[in-house]
């Protein structure tokens, strides 16, 4: 981080989040035209198989989207730098590197910061909102559309992101490749790949942030999109209709992975989704849900 703040490649910024300014490393490396969508992964990297999370996300989008149609950007909740300055080399990314930590309102007082565990914060929702917080603050004001991705996901077909673009028109204003029903009985797009309108969720002046128990990160996108008059869409995928993996190939290694699938309109598989991925890359997942290391050796076959 020094070498880079030393040759200029970043530049410390600063952003006020939620009542909390956050001090950030910053390397621009890449700028598109307002039209190009902004994608924004927030990061945590507690251990070197988080990082391997965080590659496979990246490389997958390298290897799936065409150069010329997205801006990446990659947001890193106060890892430790061992573990997060590798960003800083990466060409075509832009990096910011946050060294403030992710702490909510109500855990900021004294007595609160006492028994404050570092890993607690940045495993939730908050710390994936005030990472998405921070990109928007970053990228162009202008830029027309923004997606935002969790860094356990990972595009495997070409043409995933012209396919969410597709979706949207004059009525439709957000598209994703995941609905949650646990908190809306109508259901929100998922903040682990959702693609908007980013000119009018400004508009409609609205936050990314968790209004728990409520609504999670992101979920208002939908709630106040809806409320507007817009509709939003979604892929089908197997985390809504597992039924769904019935349609896949035994050979094609997709049918038996234990991850969310999701489709395009002609049902080819065209975005995965691992879950709970920092808890895995730590060894404390005991779901029955696919490992770091399953995840790890279909991406083999995909990306490399």
């Amino acid at each position: 981080m020094k070498t880079a703040l030393k040759n200029g490649t970043a530049a410390r910024e600063k952003a006020e989040v939620d009542g909390r300014v956050y001090d950030m490393v910053v390397k621009r490396d890449t700028a598109k035209g307002p039209g190009v969508p902004r994608l924004i992964i927030p990061s945590y990297q507690p251990a070197e198989t988080a990082s391997a999370i965080l590659k496979t996300c990246i490389k997958s989008i390298q290897r799936f989207t065409s150069e010329d149609s997205y801006e990446l950007w990659v947001v890193d909740n106060n890892s430790p730098l061992k573990n997060c300055e590798w960003l800083l080399g990466l060409e075509g990314v832009n990096v910011a590197l946050s060294r403030t930590e992710p702490v909510p309102p109500q855990k900021r007082g004294i007595f609160s910061r006492l028994f404050y565990k570092q890993s607690s914060v940045n495993s939730g929702s908050y710390a994936n909102a005030i990472g998405l917080e921070l990109g928007l603050r970053l990228i162009d004001p202008s830029a027309k559309f923004v997606m935002t991705l969790h860094m356990d996901t990972m595009a495997c077909r070409a043409n995933w992101l012209e396919h969410l673009q597709s979706k949207l028109g004059d009525n439709i204003k957000a598209s994703g490749v995941c609905m949650e029903t646990h908190r809306t009985k109508e259901g929100v797009l998922h903040v682990l790949g959702l693609l908007m309108d980013y000119q009018l969720y400004k508009k409609l002046g609205m936050s990314l942030l968790p209004e728990l128990p409520q609504y999670d990160v992101g979920d208002r996108v939908t709630v106040d999109f809806e409320a507007a008059g817009y509709g939003v869409a979604t892929c089908p995928n197997t985390y809504e209709q597992p039924e769904l993996a019935e349609k896949l190939s035994p050979g094609s290694g997709l049918k038996d992975l234990r991850v969310v699938r999701a489709f395009d309109d002609d049902w080819n598989v065209i975005f995965l989704h691992l879950g709970r991925g920092i808890p895995k890359s730590q060894n404390e997942y005991k779901g029955k849900a696919a490992s770091a290391e399953e995840w790890f050796d279909f991406a083999k076959g995909q990306i490399n």
